[in-house]
């Protein structure tokens, strides 16, 4: 049967069928293949997003406490618009538009997920890659807090990748009943095992993006940039990344705690075994056997394990299992056994910040910890300037983070590779007067360019509602460029920008983020040293 169509219908018929070509278009530039499937992104701002991929299976059930297995491959095209599930955690301890996000995804242990960022236009050649992984005290956190969003950061020409990690008790545990029935496996250090998994992951699939394999630039913060410290010195992730990037990491440079043997007194006594018991007794399981014990802690919800972390308050920090992370990191960064990659560190001035709303009590408490193991007359030389609560702050900031963030930079002289050194003294415009200096992670929301939305991501929470200024704007922009840069070329140096040399323990310039971008020779020298001297006596008599 013939049907002639009108005019206006023809014109109809025509314009749906250029509206049907260019959705098309658009999925097609949207669907890729990785090897577990297809997925289906969108493209938002002349960038390609893919939400919520699957790098391993659901760590549930009788994978709780397991090392991740490879995802399950699907059939069809899996939407990757939205992102996954938040790994479970407590919440109100970031701002609320974050609290708000981790609603709209929701927590649940089924979180072990990626997300990409690409540009749509770029040249044949891969691209750069740059991995981030998150902060949050190994407890909180997820790459999907819209702070991260990779937007700004892939127009610039480089693949941005977010994911998420087991975090708190789910991601580092240990009981002496694992360690028999699973003693062929690696233990612990679940949360570590993920983040391999996913640089894995990237290597597999990353290219289906437009990345290249062969340039991946992992960094993070805070717990992220311990993170980054630890992949340094598993064998595991040998090859997985070529370039690194620890900001505001924090270690101590003489011990760290054991997963299955007992420290000196002070922070790292307990193993994580020892921890796991004082788990089991908390909930009053009973067994019979170690494998019933196994699936009865399996068979716990996951909100009541948050509640007993979020109340018992300890670190989460990687272990040494002997295994995956086989020592201490200071240690293997002094044997030269670190990966040899470039390499950039570096802390804020006002590190304490985050612990100046503990009571003084805790306050009181936290010195005791840092500094068992000292004698009187180590601490001798400060006896006339600081206070038990003075001792906290200083070497909760100077000690866990500037000591040890020089000291690995003075250890990266073992290897190759250069390594450069950065110290964030930089106060917003406007909080000038009202903060002492440069809080933990005042940075991130430059590199990632959301600084207008989320000037408040890290405390002090008084940057939020303070307008931005073109200042701080060109601040930030100064130190995003030494990031791509970096990413792009091993080096953070290129046109325009300050020189920024690199670090050599005889010189030991450090790059100052200011009003001014400096190089500073010996910053904090007299003080550093004496922490140093001070961890290093610590670790020799902890031998004894």
């Amino acid at each position: 049967m013939n049907i002639t169509i009108p005019v206006h219908g023809r014109f109809f018929v025509i314009m749906m069928l250029a509206c049907c070509l260019q959705v098309h278009a658009q999925n097609s530039d949207t669907i890729v293949q990785i090897d577990s499937g297809k997925l289906q992104g969108v493209i938002e701002d002349n960038v390609r997003i893919f939400r919520g991929i699957p790098y391993a299976q659901p760590p549930v059930g009788a994978l709780r406490w397991r090392p991740p297995q490879q995802a399950v491959p699907w059939s069809g095209v899996r939407d990757s618009s939205r992102f996954g599930h938040a790994c479970p955690q407590r919440v109100g301890i970031y701002p609320e538009w974050v609290d708000t996000h981790f609603t709209a995804v929701g927590k649940n242990e089924d979180c072990l997920t990626v997300n990409i960022w690409t540009p749509v236009k770029h040249s044949d050649e891969p691209l750069p890659v740059m991995f981030y992984i998150h902060g949050g005290n190994m407890q909180y956190g997820s790459g999907s807090v819209p702070l991260f969003d990779g937007r700004l950061l892939a127009s610039q020409g480089v693949v941005l990748v977010t994911f998420n990690y087991r975090i708190g008790y789910l991601g580092r545990f240990a009981h002496p009943a694992m360690s028999r029935i699973q003693s062929s496996e690696p233990l612990v250090n679940y949360g570590v095992f993920d983040q391999i998994a996913a640089l894995e992951w990237v290597q597999r699939n990353i290219s289906a993006f437009g990345g290249n394999p062969d340039d991946v630039t992992i960094f993070g913060h805070s717990a992220g940039g311990v993170s980054v410290n630890f992949l340094m010195i598993t064998p595991q992730s040998k090859g997985l990344f070529h370039k690194a990037i620890a900001q505001g990491s924090a270690i101590l440079i003489d011990r760290t705690q054991h997963a299955f043997k007992r420290g000196p007194p002070g922070p790292v006594a307990q193993s994580r075994e020892d921890m796991g018991i004082d788990f089991v007794e908390h909930f009053a399981l009973k067994a019979d056997s170690d494998e019933e014990l196994l699936e009865t802690l399996r068979a716990l919800s996951w909100e009541p394990i948050v509640d007993y972390q979020t109340n018992k308050q300890v670190a989460f920090g990687p272990v040494v299992d002997g295994r995956v992370v086989v020592d201490h990191v200071a240690r293997v960064f002094e044997r030269g056994e670190q990966h040899d990659v470039p390499y950039i560190g570096g802390a804020n001035n006002w590190e304490w910040n985050q612990i100046d709303g503990i009571p003084l009590i805790g306050k009181w408490f936290l010195g005791g910890e840092l500094i068992t193991g000292l004698s009187a007359e180590d601490l001798a030389p400060f006896d006339d300037q600081w206070t038990r609560i003075g001792l906290s702050q200083r070497w909760f900031a100077e000690g866990l983070f500037l000591t040890s963030t020089r000291y690995l930079g003075k250890q990266m002289a073992n290897v190759r590779s250069p390594a450069w050194l950065y110290h964030v003294t930089y106060v917003q415009t406007n909080l000038r007067g009202e903060v002492p200096g440069a809080g933990h992670g005042i940075e991130v929301p430059f590199i990632f360019g959301h600084v207008r939305e989320h000037p408040e991501w890290q405390r002090p929470r008084q940057m939020a509602g303070k307008a931005v200024t073109d200042e701080d704007l060109a601040w930030g922009q100064t130190v995003q460029s030494y990031w791509l840069n970096f990413a792009k070329t091993g080096d953070p140096n290129g046109p325009g920008l300050p020189d920024w040399p690199r670090y050599e323990p005889a010189s030991d310039q450090v790059m100052e983020f200011g009003v001014t971008f400096k190089p500073r020779q010996g910053l904090y020298k007299d003080t550093l040293d004496y922490l140093e001297e001070r961890a290093l006596i610590r670790r020799q008599n902890s031998l004894q």
